[in-house]
């Protein structure tokens, strides 16, 4: 097949393969692994999983799991029911694209059962190793069993699913709860990556969910049509049980995992009075992308992309409810503003109708941290920021900030084959930052090493929450040196990464987990001598050397070794351990002694004074500043019209109060207003223009 006839799915396989095979000979990590690392943040993002461990497990008579994880434990016994979520990663080697049918799916799903099945065993777990990750999650399904309701069997293949495969609601004799499937194929995940919008597409038919819902056009315009509906509880309930979390805008979903608490008056509600429910809750308010509306029956009857961004809790809240008191949700009505947004505003109406439709609860401007100008400025430096050749790029590239997500892939959509190679020439995939990695790598250099490795949503708002602060003290520090410095600590972060994968010793699962320690006890480290690291040699450079490579070896074996040993003596696993501040705060203590952890002299050689770096970053606020400051002074001269200008050179000029010099200075403006002139002043002339106007003011010659 050649390259043209390729459709753009199997290219974007190619790639992917491509990719991966690149990031497993560099790491020396299995392409397996490095594919779920990949596509895991889609699914925190997608509100799939709130957490996941891997835990890679596999013998036929026992079953199969490459992951595990709850959805919904709150660790709050009013909330004593689970989603249990397991998943298995189908990878197939193979240069050409795939297809996964029905019958291995459902080997895949026995599989799955068999784990679980055996988990409510304790025989089965004594015979495991006890560092085993297939332990590991048995033991935590065995704790938890009495508190899981239901589960959901995640299946990742880079596969394409086939289109006989039945799309229906999981039954299975084997299982006395309710199993659900959902399969992640490299066709779901490629229309993710290209997308451009924030979450999957949501279609619901309400013909299949209880019927159309009363409807009332309240406003209409180019980009924003408004509805009032009313939803029936069972409905609300239903769409909720199918698709969870990513029924909820990303904002709500965030501070629903903090807060997923029932609510006492929807509860009392519901149970006694549920027929005054609509006069008691405020509702919901939601965006959609499109919706088909009845005019003739004021019904609508299709909803596409629907987002709740405001009655999250009140939706959960039914749900659990039901399922918790056996509640009939059959006379429960609730309100619905909702409100259909063009794709052209879609951004910044939705991010404003979120805010505004939250501003009386406790919602706080880091949970909509995902739309905020920072995100703007940093894309616009990558845009514009060449990075110095290095050793494996001669020539200069760009460290691409994918602010939205699916840009790096769109911005190549309409190029042609030469285009693209250009584009990925100078934009290499190596290069591309996403949200997620920022916070990750921003936390851990932070020495928050125990939020990175949470949630996708969990880093990202703690990341936010730093952000929110530096930016509302000043904006400026959101520079170009900011965008660099950043990129070193990318450079590290991704070289400590290699170091750590490729030791054959350490437990799979537990090395995203190292690789954030490690830094995290570098920089301990580095911070008690008042050093830093040389961000500006290693941004010049692009690289590090092999002195950083052995400390990383050096500081991963013993942070190993000790995670291991805490585990053992608080009997949890590592994974889950190490999230806790209470971990933090005991390998701090053991950094303070000094007695374990040191900086080998040969690495410390490459560190500079921390005054250096806190100097450049000063250094470059204050250049910064001043280029603001410029750019608004200049901004405001052209406000005033030519006419004007002249005027005042011509009075000046008349009372003999204006040298040649200056003239020429003053004339700048009018001159760049008229088409005169196509270059902007520099930051010392537009200086110079409002010494002269300062001086012509004290002189009584005033610009109007």
């Amino acid at each position: 097949m050649t390259m043209d006839s390729k459709s753009e799915l199997e290219s974007y396989y190619e790639d992917l393969m491509n990719e991966l095979d690149h990031h497993s000979s560099s790491e020396g990590a299995y392409k397996e692994t490095l594919y779920i690392e990949k596509v895991l943040p889609y699914l925190q993002e997608q509100g799939v999983i709130n957490d996941l461990d891997l835990h890679h497990f596999y013998k036929p008579r026992y079953g199969r799991i490459d992951g595990l994880g709850f959805n919904g434990d709150f660790n709050d016994p009013e909330l004593d029911q689970l989603e249990l979520v397991i998943l298995i990663n189908e990878f197939i080697h193979d240069d050409a694209l795939q297809t996964l049918i029905n019958t291995r799916i459902e080997q895949l799903k026995k599989s799955a059962i068999r784990f679980f099945n055996n988990s409510l065993d304790d025989k089965f777990i004594d015979s495991l190793e006890e560092s085993s990750s297939g332990y590991a999650a048995a033991k935590e399904i065995f704790q938890k069993y009495k508190r899981i309701e239901s589960i959901k069997l995640v299946i990742l293949t880079n596969a394409q699913l086939s289109n006989r495969v039945a799309n229906k609601k999981e039954v299975d004799d084997e299982l006395s709860i309710p199993l659900r499937v959902d399969i992640w194929d490299v066709k779901r995940l490629y229309d993710l990556e290209s997308s451009q919008s924030k979450s999957e597409a949501i279609e619901i038919n309400l013909a299949e969910w209880g019927g159309a819902i009363p409807t009332l056009v309240a406003t209409q315009s180019e980009d924003l049509t408004s509805y009032l509906c009313v939803i029936n509880g069972d409905t609300l309930a239903n769409l909720y049980d199918e698709y969870g979390a990513r029924l909820l805008e990303a904002n709500v979903r965030s501070f629903l995992e903090f807060r997923g608490k029932i609510n006492k008056g929807i509860r009392k509600t519901i149970n006694t009075e549920p027929e005054l429910f609509f006069s008691y809750n405020n509702g919901l308010t939601a965006t959609a992308s499109d919706v088909e509306y009845d005019p003739s029956k004021q019904a609508i009857t299709k909803i596409s992309n629907l987002q709740i961004v405001n009655g999250g809790q009140t939706t959960a809240s039914l749900l659990l409810t039901r399922k918790k008191d056996k509640a009939s949700l059959k006379n429960v009505h609730v309100q619905l503003k909702l409100n259909v947004v063009s794709d052209s505003k879609s951004d910044d109406l939705i991010s404003n109708i979120s805010r505004f439709a939250n501003s009386q609860n406790a919602i706080r401007d880091s949970d909509f941290f995902s739309n905020h100008p920072f995100h703007r400025r940093l894309e616009e430096i990558s845009r514009r920021v060449w990075a110095p050749p290095s050793d494996e790029n001669i020539k200069q590239t760009r460290w691409y900030y994918e602010r939205a997500r699916g840009s790096y892939l769109n911005a190549q959509s309409k190029l042609t084959d030469a285009g693209k190679k250009a584009f990925r020439s100078e934009h290499p995939k190596s290069q591309l930052i996403i949200k997620t990695d920022l916070a990750k790598v921003y936390l851990i250099f932070d020495k928050r090493p125990h939020d990175a490795i949470k949630g996708a949503q969990i880093a990202f708002r703690g990341f936010a929450q730093s952000i929110e602060k530096i930016w509302e003290k000043s904006p400026e520090q959101i520079n170009d040196y900011f965008f660099q410095e950043l990129v070193a600590k990318f450079i590290i972060w991704e070289a400590c990464k290699k170091a750590v994968y490729k030791q054959e010793e350490f437990v799979g699962n537990t090395k995203a987990t190292l690789t954030a320690y490690t830094i995290y006890v570098i920089k301990a480290l580095i911070d008690k001598e008042k050093l830093e690291f040389n961000y500006p040699k290693i941004w010049t450079n692009q690289s590090i050397n092999a002195h950083y490579h052995n400390q990383f070896l050096d500081t991963s074996m013993k942070i190993n070794n000790l995670l291991n040993q805490l585990s053992e003596d608080t009997g949890k696993a590592v994974l889950s351990m190490a999230k806790s501040k209470e971990s933090l705060t005991v390998v701090q203590k053991v950094i303070d002694s000094g007695e374990y952890f040191s900086l080998d002299m040969y690495f410390k050689s490459q560190l500079v004074p921390d005054s250096v770096i806190q100097e450049k970053r000063l250094d470059v606020k204050k250049q910064t500043e001043k280029t603001v400051k410029s750019a608004n002074s200049l901004n405001e001269l052209c406000v005033v019209p030519p006419s004007n200008w002249m005027t005042l050179i011509s009075n000046a000029k008349n009372n003999d109060l204006l040298s040649t010099v200056d003239e020429e200075i003053i004339s700048i403006i009018p001159n760049l207003l008229l088409g005169k002139s196509r270059r902007n002043p520099t930051d010392g002339q537009v200086t110079a223009i409002n010494r002269v106007l300062d001086d012509l003011e004290n002189k009584g010659i005033y610009l109007k």
